[in-house]
């Protein structure tokens, strides 16, 4: 029997597979709900925040503007024809179609058919709340900002950072 050898343009691109490349199942995507990433920003700030100096009791609060989103491979097909008409005057035109055919990578994964998965983008953050003890002070409030927005690539009017009251004794 002759093997059948797809024509190499038929063949979707796939980039070598990484050591630490995470397979995409459902129980991982049911680990990375907004929750999910919700919490881990909160302690991940939390944490660091709390090594900043001035700054102390911190409690964070991130808010999501959406869950994580998939990237999927796509095969592009395009074509193109050209065609050259000549009126009755004499006068030649060129007349050009293009088509471009889009299709998802798809990709046996035991019984089930899945999109291929080009890359995975984290989900963009809609406000985070810092309240912590030091922050009265103008030089630790800008520490604070500066730590978040850098972090969290968000920008600064996004990020609110209040003082927390101290308890009395």
């Amino acid at each position: 029997g002759q093997l059948y050898q797809p024509a190499q343009e038929d063949l979707p691109a796939v980039a070598p597979e990484e050591e630490d490349a995470t397979p995409v199942f459902a129980k991982e995507a049911e680990r990375n709900s907004m929750e999910d990433y919700e919490m881990r920003y909160e302690n991940e700030l939390r944490d660091l925040l709390t090594e900043i100096v001035g700054v102390n009791a911190v409690s964070v609060t991130v808010n999501l503007a959406e869950s994580e989103r998939h990237v999927y491979e796509k095969n592009v097909r395009t074509g193109k024809q050209t065609t050259s008409e000549t009126d009755r005057e004499g006068g030649t035109r060129q007349v050009e179609d293009v088509q471009e055919e889009e299709s998802v990578v798809i990709i046996r994964n035991g019984d089930k058919e899945e999109p291929l998965v080009s890359s995975t983008e984290k989900p963009s953050v809609a406000g985070v709340l810092v309240v912590a003890e030091g922050v009265e002070n103008i030089q630790v409030k800008a520490f604070v900002v500066e730590a978040v927005t850098r972090l969290l690539d968000v920008a600064p009017h996004r990020v609110s950072v209040l003082p927390r009251k101290i308890e009395e004794e």
